[in-house]
C-alpha cells in the first residue's frame, strides 16, 4: 500500500510548486498528474495484479494530464476476457477501488475489454467522448493502446451521425448552465466557453470532420485551468464554481490586481474556446452534409466559385471575405456591413486582416455610413463576436479596449460591459423608425457605457467625453458628437426620473428638460436610448410598470415642448373616489381602514388604500403591516385629508393575490396600538444578508433640487423585506413626515426615494438633514 494518502500528497505537491509563474500552469499539472499515476502505481502492484491482460487507465482530467489539485479520478481497468476471468478482474478492482475511496478520493471507475469501450463508445456519445482520452496508467500498455485505438475507429465511423447531438449537447448546456463570460459567478466547466466545450472542440478534431487553432485553444485553456486550480487550492474542494466570495484570493493566486481583472481575463479566454466551438461546428456541419460543392469545373480547370460584392468584398462557400488586391478604403467596413446584414460568417483570414489593419485617425463619412449600416444590422450580433474575438473591433473604436470583457457585478446585468453595449444597439434597432437621427440612436447605443472602465465612479459622467472622442473617430462633425455625449451623460436621467422621483412635482419634468437642453429631438432619443439600455441589462430592468412612467414623464416633457399639452393623466394618482371613502370611513369609525380600489390596467401592481387617524409614526406603522404580510412595496402617495391619513400603497401582484381587507385592517389597528413600542417595531422577517464587500453598504444620497416643496432623500441599499418599513420607522423617531415615496428594486439593490418634511410641512432645515441621513444609514444598514 503505498506510505502516504493521495489527498496529502496532492496538497503538498501544489503547495509547492505553487502559482507564481503564470506559464507554470501546463508543467504544473503534468506533475500532478504523474504524482497520482506513481501513487496508483503503488496500489496497483499492492493489489497483485497478472504479468499481462490488465492494466488501469485514466480518462478524465487524469487522462488528459490536467488533473487539478481536488479534481475527481476517472478510471477503467481494462482486462483481456481471454487471460483473466471474471473472478480475478473483481478481485483486482476491489483491490484499487476500495484503498482509493478510504482515501478520501472521489472516483468514477468501470471494468472493461477493450471490445466494450468500442461498443460503449457506440452506444453512449458521452461516453465516447470521455474514452477519447483514454491513457495508460500502469499495467498492459498494449492493452490500453488497443482500446484507444477501437474506440478512436468506432468515433471516426460514427462521427456523422454523432455531429448533431454533439452540437445539441453544448446548446443543451448553454440553456442549464449560461455563458461563463457573462457571468459574475461562472462555473469554470460547465458554462458556455468552459472547460467542458474545450474537450467537445477537441472531439471533433478527433473525428476528422473539422479541426481548430490549436494554439488558441491551448493558451484559453490554460487560463481556465489555472483560474480551476487555483479556486480548488483555495476551496480544499473538487468545485468549478467560481464563487463572489472566493473571487478576491483567486485572483491573487493567479496574479490578478482585483476579480474584475481576472472576470476579464477569464472572459476573454472563454470568448475564444466559444469562437473556436462555433467554427467548429459549423465546419463540422458543412463536413458532415451530402453534397455541397465549392468549386466549379473539372480536373485543371477546377475554379472557387465566387460571388464578388462591390469595394473588393468576396462570397466563397457561404463565408465572406476580403480581396487583398483592392485597396478600396470601404473594403474592411463593407465586408463587416455583409456579415452584419445577412448572417454570413467573415473568413478567418479576413478576420486575422481586419485585426491586423491599421485603422485612420477616423473614418471619413463615408466610412462611417458604412459603419452605422452594419449596427443596423440583424446579425450584428455575431459579426462583433466574431472581431472581437480576433482583436478587431477596438479598431474603430476609441475606448474600447477599456471596457472589453469588464463584468457588471449589477444583478440585472447579463452581459459584460462591452456585449451589453451591443447588445443594446440589438435593442435600438427596433426603435430606428421613432426618431429623427437613427445614427446618433445606433452609435449612443454602441459607446453608452464607455465609462465603466476600472476604477470608475461614475460611469455615465466619465464615459461622455470618451463617446464624444469615439464618436469623432467614426466620422461624426463636432456638433453630432455633442449630443453623443449629451446623451451617454443622461442615458440614466430619465429612468431614475421616471421611477425615483414624485412625477406630480414640477422639479422632476424640469430636471428632464435641463437634461435634453429643452429639445424634442434629444428627447425622443433618450426616451428610445433608455429603452433599449435597460432591454438590453435584462427583464429585471424592463416592466410594463417602468415603461409606463418613462412614457408619462416622457409625454409631459413632449408636451412642455411643443406647447399642445394633452388631457393630464397623473401616473401615480390614487383614486380619489377610493381616498374619500377610506378617509369617511375613518372619521365614521376613528379606526384605520382598508379598500383596494378596482384595478386599472393589466400590470401585475395593486393598489392598496390604507387610512388612520393621523398622527407621529403612521407610515412606519403601514410600512410595518406591508412588511410582515410580505407585500412588495413599489411606490406609496402620502396624504392627509382633515385629520386623517390616507396612503397609497402600490405593490406588486394582482389583487387575488394580496392579503383579505379585514386581515390588513386588523393588523394595522394592532400596529397602531403598539406603535410607542420599540419591541413591536420588530419584524419578524427573514433578515437581509449580511454585507459581504463594500457595494453591499448602504448609500444614502441628498437630491438637491430634487423638490422646492420637500427634502428628497434617496436610500440606495441591499434588499430586503423589512427595509422601507426600517427607514419608516428612522423617520417617526425624527418626528418628521413622508409627503411621498417611490421604490425600486433592481435584483438584490433597493432604491427608495423619499420625499421628507418636517412637523409643518416645510423641508428640512440643513442640520437636520445631516442627522437624518447619518440615521437612514444606520436603518439601512440594520
Amino acid at each position: 500500500m503505498p506510505s502516504e494518502p493521495l489527498p496529502g500528497r496532492r496538497l503538498t505537491h501544489v503547495l509547492h510548486a505553487g502559482f507564481a509563474d503564470p506559464q507554470a500552469g501546463p508543467s504544473r499539472r503534468r506533475e500532478h498528474a504523474v504524482l497520482v499515476d506513481e501513487w496508483l502505481g503503488e496500489l496497483w502492484e499492492a493489489a497483485g495484479p497478472p504479468s499481462s491482460g490488465a492494466a488501469l487507465a485514466a480518462i478524465g482530467s487524469l487522462g488528459r494530464l490536467d488533473l487539478g489539485p481536488m479534481s475527481d479520478l476517472d478510471l477503467i481497468l481494462l482486462v483481456d476476457r481471454e487471460q483473466v476471468d471474471e473472478e480475478e478482474a473483481s478481485r483486482l478492482a476491489a483491490g484499487l477501488w476500495y484503498p482509493i475511496w478510504d482515501s478520501g478520493t472521489s472516483l468514477d471507475h468501470a471494468v472493461r475489454s477493450p471490445a466494450e469501450c468500442a461498443e460503449v463508445a457506440r452506444e453512449d456519445l458521452r461516453a465516447a467522448i470521455s474514452l477519447l482520452d483514454l491513457r495508460p496508467v500502469v499495467g498492459d500498455v498494449a492493452l490500453v493502446d488497443e482500446s484507444a485505438a477501437r474506440v478512436r475507429a468506432q468515433w471516426r465511423r460514427d462521427a456523422r451521425r454523432f455531429t448533431e447531438d454533439m452540437i445539441r449537447i453544448a446548446e443543451d448546456r448553454e440553456g442549464r448552465y449560461g455563458q461563463l463570460a457573462h457571468s459574475t459567478e461562472p462555473n469554470l466547466k460547465s458554462d458556455r466557453g468552459g472547460l467542458r466545450d474545450a474537450v467537445v472542440i477537441r472531439a471533433f478534431a478527433e473525428s476528422w470532420l473539422a479541426d481548430h487553432d490549436h494554439r488558441v485553444l491551448e493558451e484559453a485553456s490554460g487560463v481556465l485551468l489555472d483560474a480551476r486550480d487555483a479556486l480548488q487550492t483555495v476551496t480544499g474542494r473538487s468545485t468549478t464554481r467560481l464563487a463572489r466570495a472566493d473571487q478576491d484570493a483567486v485572483a491573487a493566486l493567479t496574479g490578478h490586481d482585483t476579480a474584475d481583472d481576472h472576470l476579464a481575463a477569464l472572459a476573454d479566454a472563454s470568448r475564444a474556446v466559444a469562437w473556436q466551438l462555433h467554427r467548429t461546428v459549423r465546419a463540422a456541419r458543412a463536413a458532415a452534409a451530402p453534397g455541397g460543392r465549392g468549386t466549379r469545373g473539372l480536373g485543371a480547370d477546377r475554379r472557387p466559385v465566387l460571388t464578388r460584392h462591390p469595394h473588393g468584398v468576396i462570397v466563397q462557400a457561404d463565408e465572406i471575405s476580403i480581396d487583398p488586391r483592392v485597396t478600396d478604403p470601404l473594403r474592411d467596413l463593407a465586408a463587416v456591413r455583409l456579415a452584419a446584414t445577412t448572417g454570413m460568417p467573415l473568413s478567418d483570414a479576413t478576420l486575422t486582416r481586419l485585426a491586423a489593419g491599421s485603422a485612420r485617425a477616423s473614418l471619413s463619412s463615408v466610412q462611417r455610413d458604412v459603419l452605422v449600416d452594419a449596427l443596423a444590422g440583424e446579425h450584428i450580433g455575431a459579426a462583433y463576436e466574431a472581431l472581437d474575438v480576433h482583436g478587431a473591433f477596438g479598431r474603430w473604436v476609441a475606448g474600447w479596449d477599456g471596457v472589453r470583457n469588464r463584468p457588471q457585478r449589477s444583478p440585472v446585468h447579463r452581459f459584460t460591459v462591452d456585449r451589453h453595449q451591443i447588445e443594446t444597439v440589438r435593442e435600438a434597432q427596433t426603435m430606428l423608425g421613432a426618431v429623427d437621427r437613427p445614427d446618433i440612436l445606433l452609435v449612443a447605443a454602441l459607446l453608452h457605457d464607455l465609462g465603466k472602465r476600472a476604477g470608475s465612479r461614475d460611469h455615465a459622467a466619465e464615459g461622455a467625453p470618451l463617446a464624444r472622442a469615439a464618436a469623432l473617430r467614426l466620422g461624426f462633425d463636432a456638433r453630432d458628437a455633442d449630443l453623443v455625449e449629451l446623451l451617454v451623460r443622461e442615458h440614466l436621467t430619465l429612468v431614475e426620473l421616471a421611477t425615483g422621483r414624485d412625477l406630480s412635482d414640477a422639479s422632476t419634468l424640469e430636471a428632464l428638460l435641463q437634461a435634453v437642453g429643452r429639445d424634442l429631438t434629444t428627447l425622443e432619443l433618450l426616451r428610445a436610448l433608455t429603452e433599449a439600455d435597460a432591454r438590453a441589462a435584462g427583464p429585471a430592468a424592463w416592466s410594463a410598470w417602468r415603461s409606463q412612467l418613462v412614457d408619462h414623464l416622457t409625454a409631459q416633457a413632449r408636451d412642455a415642448l411643443t406647447g399642445t399639452p394633452r388631457a393630464p393623466r397623473d401616473l401615480l394618482a390614487p383614486q380619489r373616489a377610493v381616498q374619500e371613502a377610506v378617509r369617511e370611513a375613518v372619521v365614521r369609525t376613528g379606526a384605520a381602514q382598508v379598500l383596494y380600489p378596482a384595478p386599472t390596467d393589466e400590470e401585475p401592481i395593486t393598489q392598496v388604500c390604507l387610512g388612520a387617524p393621523d398622527g407621529p409614526g403612521v407610515f412606519a406603522a403601514q410600512a410595518r403591516v406591508l412588511a410582515r404580510h410580505r407585500m412588495d412595496v413599489r411606490s406609496a402617495v402620502v396624504l392627509t385629508l382633515d385629520g386623517v391619513a390616507v396612503n397609497t400603497w402600490w405593490v406588486t401582484g394582482r389583487p387575488s393575490d394580496q392579503p383579505h381587507p379585514t386581515a390588513l385592517r386588523t393588523a394595522l389597528e394592532r400596529e397602531l396600538q403598539r406603535r410607542e413600542d420599540p419591541a413591536a417595531r420588530v419584524l419578524d422577517v427573514d433578515p437581509g444578508a449580511p454585507p459581504r464587500t463594500a457595494e453591499d453598504a448602504p448609500v444614502v444620497t441628498l437630491l438637491p433640487g430634487a423638490s422646492s416643496e420637500a427634502t428628497v432623500v434617496q436610500v440606495n441599499a441591499r434588499n430586503r423585506a423589512s427595509l422601507l418599513a426600517d427607514v419608516a420607522a428612522m423617520i417617526t423617531l425624527h418626528r418628521l413626515h413622508v409627503r411621498s415615496a417611490h421604490v425600486m428594486t433592481l435584483g438584490q439593490r433597493a432604491v427608495d426615494v423619499l420625499y421628507l418634511t418636517d412637523a409643518r410641512g416645510r423641508p428640512l432645515e440643513a442640520p437636520m438633514v445631516g442627522r437624518v441621513i447619518a440615521a437612514l444609514m444606520d436603518a439601512a444598514a440594520t
